[in-house]
C-alpha cells in the first residue's frame, strides 16, 4: 500500500519582478538550465548544493500570482523566497543597500474607504481567503522561524531590519504619502509583489520568506538618490548567504513531521 506520507520536492523557488534583481544570484548557479513555465522564465540549478528555481514574474501582484501559481503547479517547492528592491521608510533607519526581512505582508488596497481620509482603511466585511486556520482580509503571515533564521544568518553581514512590509500598486512619490503610510501601518519597506506571493504561498501551504534590499527611501521621488545597482548586488548577496547557510533538509524534516501528525490525526478522526 502506498504511503500516505508524501515528501515535498526539495527545491526552493526564488521569485523577483525583474532579472536585474537576481542576476547576481543567477551567476552563482552551477550548470543553469533555462526553461519556461506559464510563459515565465525560470533558471534552475544548484547553489551551494541546494536546488533552486529562479522565477522572473515581472512587476505587480497579478504577474506574481500568475507566475508563482504556474511554477508551483508544475513542481511544488519546499520554500518560496520573494526578493527584489523596495522603498525603505526613513523611520526605520535603513539606507539604500540595506536589507529588510518581512514579518508580515499587507495589501494596502484591500478594505473599506473610511469617512476620514486620514484614517486607515476599515476591514473588509468578508474574508478574502480562509486557509490553514488563517482568516485573511489583507494581512498575510510569514513563517517567523524562517524570519528568525534569516536574521541570524544575515545580521553579521549586512545592516538588517525585521519588520512589516506593505504591498502597493503605486510607487510612493511624495513625503506626505510616505508619512501617511508610516502613520497607518508602521512599515519597514514598501513593494509591489509581496502580498501576491504571500497569498499564493499560504493558499498552497508552502513556507514563505521575503528578503529585500532598499533601492531608495520612500518619499519624494528623486531618482538621483536611488541606488539600484547597490540594491541589486546586496539583495542577491543576501539571498545567496541565506541559501548557503540555511538547512533545507532540516526545514523539510520539520515540515514532514508536521504533515505526518496532521495526517494521523485525520485518520484517527475518520476511523472513530
Amino acid at each position: 500500500m502506498e504511503s500516505i506520507f508524501l515528501a515535498m520536492n526539495s527545491h526552493i523557488i526564488i521569485t523577483a519582478a525583474t532579472y536585474d534583481e537576481v542576476s547576481g544570484l543567477v551567476d552563482k548557479i552551477e550548470k543553469p538550465v533555462v526553461s519556461t513555465v506559464g510563459g515565465r522564465k525560470i533558471t534552475s540549478g544548484y547553489i551551494e548544493g541546494k536546488f533552486v528555481k529562479i522565477l522572473i514574474t515581472w512587476p505587480g501582484i497579478v504577474n506574481t500570482v500568475q507566475a508563482l501559481s504556474a511554477a508551483i503547479e508544475d513542481s511544488r517547492p519546499s520554500l518560496i523566497i520573494q526578493t527584489g528592491c523596495a522603498g525603505a521608510f526613513k523611520e526605520t533607519g535603513l539606507k539604500p543597500g540595506d536589507i529588510g526581512i518581512a514579518t508580515e505582508e499587507i495589501d494596502i488596497h484591500l478594505g473599506i474607504e473610511p469617512e476620514n481620509e486620514n484614517r486607515p482603511l476599515n476591514d473588509l466585511p468578508f474574508l478574502l481567503m480562509k486557509c490553514h486556520d488563517f482568516d485573511i482580509k489583507n494581512r498575510y503571515p510569514v513563517d517567523h522561524k524562517l524570519v528568525d533564521s534569516a536574521f541570524k544568518i544575515l545580521k553579521d553581514l549586512f545592516i538588517v531590519k525585521k519588520g512589516l512590509f506593505i504591498t502597493s500598486s503605486t510607487i510612493t512619490a511624495t513625503d506626505k504619502r510616505a508619512e501617511h503610510l508610516y502613520k497607518q501601518f508602521g512599515p519597514c519597506m514598501e513593494n509591489m509583489e509581496g502580498s501576491g506571493a504571500a497569498h499564493v504561498a499560504l493558499y498552497y501551504n508552502i513556507p514563505f520568506l521575503e528578503i529585500r534590499s532598499a533601492s531608495n527611501i520612500a518619499g519624494k521621488r528623486d531618482i538621483n538618490l536611488w541606488n539600484l545597482p547597490l540594491a541589486f548586488d546586496r539583495g542577491a548577496s543576501a539571498i545567496f548567504a541565506f541559501i548557503r547557510c540555511f538547512d533545507l533538509d532540516d526545514q523539510e524534516r520539520g515540515r514532514n513531521n508536521f504533515l505526518q501528525r496532521e495526517q494521523l490525526s485525520a485518520l484517527a478522526f475518520s476511523s472513530s
